[in-house]
């Protein structure tokens, strides 16, 4: 018996075979093109490149590759960034460190067949493996729920630009996670765009 909809928005297309690994050298111009056409813009493409030449330690690019009976065999079909963020208490002490989601990108004639949620998957599952004690995202408040991710500020983590509305800044806390660990999370330069 079927409750809803999981982890898929709405009933539609057959999930595509996918296999999440992380980037290698070689997909750059892959991961360029899922985000040049994911989004309206160039910044998310911009904010991957310039995480991936400044190279934060802690950070992660995880790309989802069509699986071998797939007419996008071997081909880059989307990617997730990971990058660390320092969380500042009151005092200015930084008392954690926790991975920031996005973008996430999916090439546009793929969307809506499970990618984004594999690379969700496999992003949450990582970050558990690494003891990160939360997960923090700015994103669609009726998206990414279903992952686990909640209000932040309602948890102690708050954005690092005060304009970032409430429903849209959203965390997940994992096993490692204190309630000490609260603050003002700090975004890595390459997200200047944004902040």
């Amino acid at each position: 018996m079927n409750d809803g909809p999981g982890i898929f928005a709405t009933p539609g297309p057959p999930p595509l075979a996918v296999r999440i690994r992380l980037e290698s050298p070689g997909d750059e111009p892959g991961v360029r093109h899922v985000n040049l056409t994911a989004f309206s813009g160039p910044e998310e493409a911009d904010i991957v490149d310039r995480i991936r030449r400044e190279a934060p330690d802690g950070w992660h690019s995880l790309v989802a590759v069509g699986g071998v009976a797939t007419p996008y065999d071997d081909i880059v079909v989307g990617q997730l960034l990971l990058s660390p963020c320092p969380v500042g208490n009151d005092r200015g002490t930084t008392v954690a460190s926790v991975l920031a989601i996005g973008p996430v990108g999916v090439l546009p004639e793929v969307q809506f067949r499970g990618v984004g949620s594999a690379l969700m998957s496999a992003a949450i599952g990582l970050a558990v493996a690494r003891a990160v004690p939360a997960l923090v995202l700015l994103g669609q408040p009726e998206y990414y729920p279903r992952f686990g991710f909640g209000p932040a500020r309602t948890v102690g983590l708050l954005p690092p630009a005060d304009a970032w509305p409430d429903a849209a800044w959203m965390a997940r806390l994992l096993p490692a996670w204190t309630d000490d660990m609260r603050g003002t999370v700090r975004y890595p330069d390459a997200f200047e765009p944004l902040v």
